[in-house]
């Protein structure tokens, strides 16, 4: 049984609302459903981590997405295949997800209501300091590139230098600009590498600190 009397479509999503029987009352619920393709990146470790699992069962993932893993480990090379994978589909938008990362459930419609080229969450680093994966540019020296790392989260929307590729959306027109294998380690990490290559293609990076990511394996989760 279904109450259609209310119903908002955007960019990405449709909302309506349902009702249900609940101990023998008649609740309505609001249900949303996202229609706009995603290609789904995960470069895999060796091992995965059953809190990823379980949270990868509650993310947002639509029948008509399409997904991609990669069985090389290591990672320029495994996000190289993935970028490729989405050049190569009909998806117009590509979340990037480590396989230790764990974003919040609806952390797709929150990067998504964003419409920015590159949007991510953030995670903690694995060290005992425990720092957002989010950095400032410094200098390059010597042919690698020097970055400053956050000491702490910010707050709401923030465009940032470079930011650990570990859960990011990205549209086509980026990974386009970027054309094949943009992630090397030539001049220090593939992701911070990654993110100079967005910045010199006209692109600027987005963190949105309300998207607060578990990093498996952090003591200061």
């Amino acid at each position: 049984m279904r109450n259609r009397h209310k119903r908002h479509e955007t960019a990405h999503v449709v909302s309506d609302k349902k009702l249900i029987y609940c101990n023998g009352e008649v609740l309505e619920v609001p249900t949303r459903m996202r229609v706009e393709k995603i290609y789904w990146a995960f470069p895999m470790d060796e091992i995965l981590f059953s809190l990823w699992f379980r949270n990868f069962l509650q993310l947002d993932m639509m029948p008509w997405d399409d997904t991609g893993i990669t069985l090389n480990t290591y990672l320029p090379e495994a996000r190289n295949h993935l970028h490729e994978m989405f050049l190569q589909s009909t998806a117009q938008w590509m979340v990037m997800l480590d396989s230790d990362v764990l974003p919040p459930p609806n952390f797709v419609e929150k990067l998504m209501a964003h419409n920015l080229p590159i949007v991510g969450g953030w995670y903690k680093k694995k060290d005992s300091k425990g720092q957002p994966v989010v950095y400032d540019y410094e200098a390059k020296d010597n042919g690698f590139h020097w970055w400053k790392i956050r000491e702490k989260p910010g707050v709401g929307l923030e465009k940032v230098d470079g930011a650990g590729a570990g859960c990011w959306l990205l549209k086509r027109e980026v990974a386009e600009a970027l054309g094949e294998k943009p992630y090397d380690m030539e001049h220090g990490g593939e992701d911070l590498d990654f993110c100079v290559k967005v910045k010199e293609a006209g692109f600027d990076i987005y963190i949105d600190w309300d998207v607060a990511c578990a990093h498996a394996g952090v003591k200061f989760i």
